[in-house]
């Protein structure tokens, strides 16, 4: 397998880091209410458990390397690590469910730490936000640089989808539509797509005066598409174009800015005329180019129904598509939900014996009111600096470590956070 830069390494590596982190952190949340002296009763409908959008995903990379999650993790394809390969795993779910996921190992984890002599690190809430951020971008970037297209395939696209009727691929200005020579060996899948999404209406218009139909993708035929109009050199002196990777902050900023929440809801807090993106997860957790031909594809239905409602059509500049899409693959990262009243009977199973919310003698502290859990990354942090003490208690007194289900997490965080007293502004 072709070696892959050590920076990359070090990106990706630091991911495994961010999962064991994610993982413990969970779990120390729930590791205590007390039902029978706790607050008011939890209620028993969803509540979002607000996580802010980071701006930049790849902060924790630094992270990852420092507390050596490279030693036990790889993510290039060599099988020689200690833990599993994390660039052969998909992470489903949510942030919390990852860091379910995680907490169940942690027993695992910690004993192959302790065999290498690697002291866990602890963290503080802002180290955990980068640590997680980049955990859930490994994904992102996975798809992205991991996933490429098939040139090949693609030159059958261009044929296939008509797109040679219009543009020349190897000329400039012999056709309808410009030629493509430009975009060779330079080119971004994400530059080439906001190119796409610019000039949609005029290649639309174009098309329909010439009978051709509007092609749509399927699959990874808009990255196969991508990687031929990318194959070949560039011509002389031409520097590539690429982009930084996205900002989901930002792509969240433009998102309402744009005008997008006016047809697309979030997770039920939106506008309608458009689907609901964060009931679309899995079609968004994809690469970039699939995203990207998935936008192309409702392109006309969208320009029309902003047509309808008297609202100019949206177009892209600079590095704002890549925000855009960051956005959607990150769309669910601030809108997990979890249920109190689910959690505090899992609370109550798996966290009882050592803690309480809301009074009782326990050996853990109270965590209805103790400092500093007052939103999902800073109970997560706890768990994670606490899970070795956690574990040698659970050993003495010859308790299982308490697992967690998909959505029990969040559940437990979500249980929690009813039972603190509120903030005050």
């Amino acid at each position: 397998m072709t070696p892959q830069p050590v920076g990359t390494r070090l990106v990706y590596a630091a991911l495994g880091s961010a999962c064991l982190v994610l993982l413990t952190a969970v779990l120390l949340l729930s590791a205590g209410a007390d039902l029978r002296a706790q607050r008011p009763p939890a209620p028993s409908e969803p509540m979002l458990l607000s996580v802010a959008l980071p701006d930049r995903p790849t902060a924790g990379a630094r992270l990852f390397a420092q507390k050596q999650c490279i030693r036990c993790h790889s993510l290039v394809g060599d099988d020689s690590g200690v833990g599993p390969d994390l660039g052969r795993i998909v992470f489903e779910g949510t942030v919390i469910d990852l860091a379910g996921n995680f907490w169940n190992h942690s027993p695992v984890m910690r004993e192959r730490m302790q065999d290498l002599k690697i002291q866990p690190a602890s963290m503080t809430a802002r180290e955990m936000a980068n640590l997680v951020a980049f955990l859930t971008a490994y994904r992102y970037y996975l798809t992205s640089v991991g996933a490429p297209g098939d040139a090949l395939e693609g030159r059958r696209v261009f044929v296939e989808k008509r797109c040679a009727e219009c543009h020349d691929p190897g000329a400039d200005y012999t056709k309808l539509g410009p030629g493509l020579a430009r975009y060779r060996g330079r080119a971004s899948a994400l530059f080439l797509a906001q190119a796409m999404w610019n000039h949609g209406p005029e290649m639309a218009s174009v098309m329909a005066g010439t009978g051709v139909p509007f092609p749509t993708f399927e699959g990874s035929e808009m990255g196969d598409l991508v990687a031929y109009l990318q194959a070949g050199a560039g011509g002389p002196g031409e520097e590539p174009v690429y982009f930084e990777p996205g900002s989901p902050s930002r792509g969240h900023q433009l998102f309402l800015d744009k005008g997008c929440q006016t047809c697309h809801a979030i997770g039920g807090r939106g506008g309608s005329g458009g689907p609901d993106l964060a009931q679309a997860r899995g079609e968004l957790v994809r690469s970039v180019s699939e995203i990207a031909g998935l936008m192309w594809n409702h392109s006309q239905a969208m320009t029309a129904e902003l047509s309808r409602r008297g609202l100019d059509r949206v177009t892209f500049s600079g590095q704002e598509m890549v925000d855009i899409i960051a956005y959607l693959y990150f769309v669910n990262y601030a809108n997990v939900r979890g249920t109190p009243s689910e959690g505090a009977i899992t609370f109550g199973e798996k966290c009882g014996s050592c803690h309480s919310t809301g009074g009782g003698d326990r050996v853990g502290p109270d965590l209805a009111t103790a400092e500093g859990l007052d939103e999902p990354i800073a109970i997560i942090t706890a768990m994670w600096n606490h899970a070795s003490d956690m574990e040698q208690e659970l050993q003495r007194r010859g308790l299982p470590w308490p697992r967690f289900e998909p959505g029990e997490a969040a559940n437990v965080v979500a249980f929690l956070l009813s039972q603190r007293a509120p903030t005050e502004p």
